[in-house]
């Protein structure tokens, strides 16, 4: 008998320190994502202040908006200040892990003066995008998977689950079956991770140009901007000659043959107020009320496809559904010239002049407004 209760209690002890471990790498890890992933993750766990402006998006803000760039930019607008400007972009609709990692953030590295928030609803086109580039992989299972290698347990059991490819109000049941694979997935993730753990290294301190702006899977001519531009006067004394620089860039281009067949002027599909968007409003609502109770103030950025614009009457429904009062800001209908020649492909704006210009657009955007100061900006960052 003796020996009998000797063996549970060495059972209980392994079984218990198993569970530690597992959960000192569900805080400290994320999974098998891919570098990008990691990158971000750690950024949103890092010990280091906050930024004083925060962006937050998805692949289209990592074309869109440059952070190295707009830091530099917004150093010549502040004597003597250098304001700190970081960016979490993941490719793929990542609303729900994005959620995760602002949720980190915000918790591990207090408060930003503002964030900009992307609007990242999916559209049937999007789906398509990461069907094609996902290698065989269904969209529902791809976007999942990724965003449980960046989500703790406990975030997996909070949020709503989230079906591909539109977001749909679920039931109980098909809510918790998300939640029970979540869970299991996450598990396995980790015990994987646990195992490899002996062999790798990951580091903030590794994540390298290449790491920020790159996945693997990829197009080799396709990255984020960082960097890629190097302004040598505040964002208002920039806009101007970027424009110029487009204008007579556009002279020299043609449109690709991909913009052929695709209409102008469209309205973009936000469609806040039908069912389908359920999901993805309570997962935006969600955001803007973590960053209200850390008193953030937010920007809302809609970043549209190709040839279509964001319809005032939808945002305006948006506006009216959002649990605070949000300013949206439409970054590409601001820009003087015509992007149509510098486009990657549907979704995205290359990052040079059209980025560079974008981000200008933003900063001057943030300094007109008032919602970066010098005050916050002269802040200290280690």
């Amino acid at each position: 008998m003796q020996r009998g209760l000797t063996h549970r209690g060495l059972w209980l002890a392994a079984t218990a320190g198993l569970l530690a471990l597992l959960l000192w790498l569900d805080q400290n890890r994320g999974g098998p994502a891919s570098m990008l992933s990691r990158c971000n993750l750690l950024l949103s766990r890092s010990e280091a202040p906050a930024a004083d402006v925060l962006i937050v998006g998805s692949s289209r803000s990592g074309t869109a908006v440059d952070p190295q760039a707009m830091e530099r930019m917004l150093a010549h607008a502040f004597d003597g200040a250098a304001p700190k400007v970081e960016r979490i972009a993941l490719g793929h609709n990542p609303l729900r892990a994005t959620h995760a990692l602002l949720e980190n953030y915000l918790h591990a590295r207090g408060a930003p003066q503002v964030i900009a928030l992307e609007i990242m609803f999916m559209t049937r086109r999007s789906a398509d995008r990461i069907a094609q580039s996902v290698n065989g992989v269904s969209p529902e299972n791809y976007i999942f998977r990724r965003d449980l290698n960046l989500m703790t347990f406990e975030q997996i059991l909070s949020q709503p689950a989230v079906a591909m490819p539109f977001t749909e109000g679920e039931g109980w049941f098909n809510k918790w079956r998300f939640r029970v694979r979540g869970v299991v997935l996450r598990a396995g993730a980790l015990i994987y991770q646990f195992l490899r753990r002996p062999t790798e290294r990951w580091r903030l301190s590794e994540c390298n140009r290449a790491e920020w702006t790159k996945e693997p899977t990829w197009p080799a001519d396709f990255a984020f901007s960082y960097g890629d531009y190097e302004p040598d006067a505040p964002p208002g004394d920039l806009i101007e000659p970027l424009e110029a620089v487009l204008v007579e860039d556009a002279a020299h281009r043609t449109l690709k043959p991909w913009q052929a067949g695709i209409a102008k002027d469209q309205r973009y599909p936000y469609d806040f107020e039908e069912s389908y968007r359920q999901g993805e409003v309570v997962l935006l609502s969600s955001m803007l009320e973590l960053a209200s109770r850390y008193g953030v103030q937010v920007v809302l950025l809609p970043l549209p496809l190709f040839g279509h614009r964001p319809s005032a009457d939808d945002l305006h429904v948006l506006v009216e559904m959002l649990p605070m009062q949000s300013h949206v800001f439409d970054l590409y209908g601001t820009v003087q010239c015509d992007l149509d020649k510098f486009w990657y492909d549907d979704g995205h704006i290359e990052v040079y002049p059209a980025g560079a210009l974008t981000t200008a657009i933003l900063a001057q955007h943030l300094l007109d407004t008032g919602l970066l100061t010098a005050r916050e900006a002269a802040r200290e960052h280690d």
